[in-house]
């Protein structure tokens, strides 16, 4: 699909990734303030998935029916249920979107060395050395005012994001993320666990997997290790399908584990509801999610603002 098939209010930007030895894309949506406000500084919201372009395509699968996550911010503007802000989906996996980046420093980046854009695959690094500097850095952004979202493994990526480094954002969200069990009370990835037993998997986690490879990459444990008080200092934004469409339909288990989690730091959950009844894991439903939850976010970053 080429890229003018995408949401055209979405703008892209190219960054040379020295970590990655490769070009790395982005989109994002620019609200109408940010050119009729030239010395405004806006706070930004990422949005994580794995290509870059599956927040603005309208045909990422069917359930989406012609429309992106840019008309779900727009209804919510029109209502005046949120201000103004950047929407900022950054390209974490490779570029035919084959192999996962997983914000993961690959354990055996050799196993994709024919997959376009992975480079060295150290997409952990890349993310918070070059990418944030470079979207802070390249447009008006206000940096105490960040927060991550993400669907699927990019609700992965959000939690991780935010376990490794909570005193980046000021809210975290995810739909049907796909959270890995631990044992050893949350010390260790669970053995056996088949969520990243795919062969999309080899070269960020290894092969035969690397256990401790697997418990550095679980969000989990990382929130275990985590400062505390930081973490609580985040509005936590968990959502996921019901349990009766599992295991093909939904991740109720999961993101019922991640809650059981963040309850045993002190954290409760702020989404209206955790399991949405008719909670599919399509683009349509992940989008309502986002509608949902993103006045949620809006208030945590609007407290960053004062």
């Amino acid at each position: 699909m080429s890229e003018q098939s995408y949401d055209l209010r979405a703008s892209s930007a190219r960054l040379h990734s020295h970590i990655l030895g490769v070009t790395r894309r982005l989109y994002l949506y620019l609200p109408p303030e940010y050119a009729s406000a030239p010395q405004r500084r806006f706070p930004t919201l990422y949005l994580m998935r794995g290509h870059e372009r599956e927040w603005v395509n309208p045909n990422e699968d069917a359930s989406r029916s012609g429309t992106t996550v840019i008309d779900v911010y727009e209804r919510l503007r029109a209502s005046g249920a949120i201000g103004p802000m950047l929407l900022v989906m950054p390209g974490l996996a490779s570029d035919d979107n084959a192999v996962p980046g997983m914000l993961t420093d690959f354990r055996s980046p050799e196993l994709a060395a024919n997959a376009p854009g992975i480079g060295t695959g150290r997409f952990q690094r890349f993310f918070f050395e070059e990418l944030l500097p470079f979207v802070d850095g390249r447009y008006r952004t206000l940096p105490a005012a960040r927060s991550v979202a993400g669907f699927s493994l990019g609700g992965y990526m959000a939690v991780k994001a935010a376990a490794l480094h909570p005193e980046l954002f000021a809210s975290v969200g995810a739909f049907d993320a796909s959270i890995p069990y631990t044992s050893d009370a949350g010390r260790a990835a669970r053995p056996g666990d088949g969520l990243f037993a795919p062969a999309m998997f080899d070269a960020p986690l290894g092969l035969p997997r690397d256990p401790a490879h697997l418990t550095e990459q679980n969000p989990i444990a990382l929130l275990l290790r985590a400062d505390q008080a930081a973490l609580r200092r985040l509005a936590w934004i968990i959502q996921y399908g019901p349990e009766q469409i599992e295991p093909w339909g939904s991740n109720f288990y999961r993101g019922e584990y991640l809650l059981r989690a963040l309850r045993t730091l002190g954290i409760e959950n702020a989404a209206p509801v955790a399991a949405i009844p008719d909670g599919q894991h399509t683009w349509r439903i992940a989008d309502r999610h986002i509608e949902t939850t993103l006045p949620l976010h809006w208030r945590a970053l609007e407290a960053r603002l004062s």
